[in-house]
């Protein structure tokens, strides 16, 4: 059998009933010809290089199969037609590729976006007195705002006075 994976390019607002509709779909697919699927893995959030279809932000889902060689051809233009038909609105892009029979069966993922990475933005700020520098900046260049202000209204008056 040859191992094959197909990369969805997918939009945000896919809600988790579309995606376990694709997931049974190919994996339907992939079954009738005696195959295997071997993993649906939802990698997550991503901000796009450039936008795709007006979006500038992703979901990637990577789904990995196993295919006999005599039916592989027929799947594969199956799996292409299923996505370029009746997930139209959901699918923004989508690449189907061989693996080499010796590619590993692991792969190494970027962090998306929409996972925490340990902390937010709240306990950023606290940690280290972040959030009152941060005040006390603001505090300061209000306060030259202000001065300026009032030197520039007291140049005005003198300028008035001196021309009456």
């Amino acid at each position: 059998m040859q191992r094959y994976e197909t990369l969805l390019l997918v939009k945000t607002e896919i809600s988790e009933d579309d995606l376990s509709m694709i997931e049974r779909q190919i994996d339907q697919m992939v079954s009738s010809a005696e195959g295997v699927m071997e993993t649906f893995d939802k990698w997550g959030k991503y901000r796009l290089a450039f936008p795709v279809r007006k979006n500038t932000h992703g979901i990637y889902i990577l789904t990995r199969f196993k295919l006999p060689a005599m039916q592989a051809s027929r799947i594969l233009k199956e799996i292409d037609q299923f996505i370029k038909i009746k997930c139209n609105e959901l699918v923004m892009r989508h690449v189907t590729a061989a693996l080499r029979s010796d590619a590993p069966t692991s792969y190494a993922k970027p962090d998306p976006i929409d996972v925490s990475r340990g902390s937010s933005f709240d306990s950023y700020l606290k940690e280290g007195g972040k959030i009152d520098n941060l005040l006390s900046s603001v505090d300061t260049a209000k306060a030259g705002r202000m001065n300026d202000m009032d030197e520039s209204r007291h140049e005005a008056l003198s300028s008035n006075d001196e021309q009456e």
